[in-house]
């Protein structure tokens, strides 16, 4: 075969294969892909940079390590789309449906999330911190080990999302529902996060596991911690006034200078709980209810002088060695 003859072989067939790849795609897609039908269409790796895909049906579709960044995504279905490793900085997704998608290790620096739905989705060990989520629901979503610090999450739906070791810390979460989807499931996991200084007051947080986070500074006033696992958190410095604590484990907890003004600890655990310094006045702490009377377990407990009590409360006979020395002198 001639050497030319072999050349323009070659050629043709590397434009065939690109077009065999785009079969399907419209005219001018990218960029021009409004409202395009690209179901279960494998686009791995293509470049969508700046492409107009609002309102595109995506659903299934295979986006792994495809370019869209500034793409305009908003109100597209992306239900189910394989988004790992995908560059979304700077992507316009609001009101974007992306129920069980994949975007493990997605770039979403500066993407505007807004009224998105992702439940389900998977975001796990992702940096969140230049990511905008106003309104969106994240209802069972994986968010395992994520950078959320210092975000706004306001209002935000987290119920039964998995937070495992993430870092809220400073996030504005004022009015978030953490509580569970329904009555048979639980709520958000937050084992061992950190929401150091987190603003979560009036959120949700029934049914929630807070086994091990660190809450310290944070501000709790009026939350309801009605049967959660507390067990080993700390709340040293946080604001838990108004808060409904009845039947919380806060076994072991360090609720050193906290403010527990009016908290509802009735029949909560804080066996071996550190409450030095903290403030339970006017707190519900032993109650008659008919015939019965509900207390918290404070077996092993520990205060100081400066703990302050309900007035008439007798406390228990656990006051820390430091703070018996003290009061000798």
């Amino acid at each position: 075969m001639h050497r030319g003859t072999f050349q323009v072989l070659i050629v043709l067939g590397v434009v065939l294969s690109l077009t065999s790849c785009q079969t399907g795609l419209p005219a001018n897609c990218p960029p021009a892909c409004l409202g395009a039908a690209l179901y279960k269409r494998n686009l791995t790796g293509m470049n969508f940079e700046g492409a107009n895909l609002r309102n595109a049906s995506l659903t299934e579709a295979q986006l792994a390590g495809a370019n869209l960044s500034n793409a305009d995504l908003s109100g597209a279905d992306l239900a189910q789309a394989n988004l790992a490793g995908a560059d979304l900085r700077g992507a316009r997704l609001i009101w974007a449906n992306l129920t069980g998608a994949n975007l493990s290790n997605a770039r979403l620096d500066l993407a505007d999330l807004s009224g998105a739905n992702l439940t389900q989705a998977i975001l796990t060990r992702m940096d969140l911190t230049q990511v905008k989520l106003t309104a969106a629901s994240l209802t069972q979503t994986i968010l395992i080990g994520c950078n959320l610090q210092g975000a706004d999450l306001r209002g935000i739906n987290l119920g039964g999302a998995d937070l495992r070791g993430a870092n809220l810390s400073w996030a504005y979460m004022k009015g978030a529902n953490l509580a569970s989807v329904n009555a048979r499931d639980p709520g958000s996991n937050l084992r061992g996060a950190l929401l150091i200084g987190t603003i979560l007051s009036g959120s949700n947080l029934t049914g929630v596991n807070l086994r091990g986070a660190v809450l310290e500074r944070a501000n709790l006033s009026g939350v309801s911690f009605r049967n959660v696992n507390l067990i080993g958190s700390s709340f040293a410095y946080a604001n838990l006034s108004n808060a409904d604590l009845r039947s919380a484990l806060l076994d072991g907890a360090d609720l050193q200078h906290t403010n527990l003004v009016n908290a509802n600890l009735l029949g909560a655990s804080l066996k071996g709980a550190h409450l030095q310094s903290s403030d339970l006045r006017q707190s519900r702490l032993l109650e008659k209810e008919g015939n019965q009377v509900v207390s918290a377990n404070l077996l092993g407990a520990q205060y100081d002088d400066d703990t302050q009590w309900p007035k008439g409360f007798a406390p228990p006979d656990t006051m820390t060695a430091v703070a018996v020395s003290q009061s000798i002198k």
